[in-house]
């Protein structure tokens, strides 16, 4: 079956004989791909009612074709990108065809969900995507350095992965409903979190994603089953700075503070879990979330802030004393939650040019009180700024209409 392409696209080297250079062209990996991202998304394309309509024979030679083609594809990537005066950009060039592969596949996952097409064209798109898969597994494979892992898995792929996945999930779940040391409130972030990844609906995920939650399960199962090794060392192991997580050692740490009376034992407190922290072994370049502070970081951040605040004396403070610092500060009718997402609206919009977030987020805490607090806590108004939770959203939002209204009165 002959393909004819229509469109001019990137000619990544040209070669003559085999020899770089003579001036003659010979289909590169990117028109290769192209003329099949042609096919299958015209004459192959179920919207188009010929489909269907294809012989047996037509599918044959579409299915010989595509794994001729495929085949052809690896060898022509391994042999070009090893001669090094073809392509002057590897990266870039295997990149360009990783994202054409991937979207390939997904145009296929899609088609073949479509419930009326003939047993021919299922197998049909069934081989192609087979073919496009393994020469996708050979570029990651081969040319792992320069394979984009932030870019998202065709979800044919990663349904299967979630899959070989799922033994690990169900004993990781019968292991936490066994053990009782691991707190309910730890427990139930983790049970929520492989609850969110494994969703159905959660599709658009990286291959560094799920090769993270693959590191993520093996190490919280070897810490179930160790009896020197615990799950928030495995979580600082793997840098999991989710909001949530800090959030709880926020939480955790508040209630320690809370069972000592001296500010002496609470400032010894502080530092001996701070030296705990640094002391726990790290995963070279590993992280839950990119571009963001990694969960040591930001817990030694809070940490000493507050080991500051202990040692300025503030919790000394007498009565009138407490009342004299008040007036001097801003108070708000707002929660924590509330003011904390005011801030960021505030940052977002470029009202607030302050370049770095925290010692901004500190100078607030000192200058405003709520209804609930005349002393707010850096690392809770940090915490509420970067993870606003739905409730608080939805509260701001109605506030926002509110002052739209006072607006148009004045």
């Amino acid at each position: 079956m002959k393909t004819t392409i229509a469109k001019q696209i990137p000619i990544f080297f040209t070669r003559t004989n085999g020899i770089p250079g003579n001036g003659s062209k010979i289909d590169p990996p990117s028109v290769i791909l192209t003329k099949w991202n042609v096919l299958i998304t015209g004459k192959l394309n179920p919207v188009n009612s010929k489909t269907n309509l294809i012989s047996d024979e037509e599918i044959q030679s579409v299915i010989d074709e595509s794994e001729n083609d495929h085949a052809m594809l690896r060898i022509t990537l391994l042999e070009n990108l090893v001669d090094t005066s073809s392509i002057k950009d590897k990266q870039g060039f295997i990149q360009f065809n990783q994202r054409l592969l991937i979207r390939l596949l997904d145009k296929l996952y899609y088609f073949n969900k479509d419930n009326s097409l003939g047993v021919g064209t299922s197998l049909l798109f069934y081989s192609l995507s087979e073919h496009l898969q393994e020469t996708l597994n050979f570029i990651e494979e081969f040319f792992g350095n320069y394979f984009d892992r932030n870019e998202k898995i065709p979800i044919s792929l990663l349904l299967i992965r979630k899959e070989e996945l799922h033994p690990s999930l169900r004993k990781l779940k019968i292991a936490l409903s066994k053990s009782e040391v691991i707190d309910k409130s730890l427990n139930d972030l983790i049970q929520y979190h492989f609850g969110q990844f494994f969703s159905s609906e959660n599709i658009s995920i990286t291959y560094r994603d799920l090769s993270y939650h693959k590191d993520l399960l093996s190490e919280l199962l070897l810490a179930l089953k160790s009896p020197t090794k615990n799950m928030r060392e495995a979580l600082y192991y793997l840098n999991y700075n989710e909001d949530y997580f800090v959030t709880h050692e926020y939480e955790r740490l508040q209630q320690i503070l809370t069972n000592l009376q001296c500010t002496k034992q609470k400032i010894t407190a502080l530092k001996f879990e701070q030296k705990n922290i640094n002391q726990l072994p790290v995963k070279l370049n590993c992280s839950y979330t990119d571009g963001m502070l990694s969960l040591k970081e930001r817990m030694n951040g809070w940490i000493t802030e507050e080991v500051r605040f202990l040692e300025s004396g503030h919790c000394h403070l007498t009565i009138d004393g407490k009342t004299k610092e008040n007036e001097d500060k801003i108070h708000t009718s707002l929660s924590v939650a509330k003011l904390a997402l005011l801030i960021r609206l505030l940052v977002i919009d470029k009202i607030i040019i302050n370049r770095a977030v925290a010692p901004m987020l500190r100078v607030a805490a000192r200058l405003f009180t709520t209804l609930q607090k005349d002393d707010i806590s850096f690392g809770s108004l940090e915490t509420k700024y970067h993870a606003p939770d739905k409730a608080t959203i939805n509260a701001v939002k109605d506030m926002l209409f509110k002052w739209i209204n006072i607006v148009s009165k004045l």
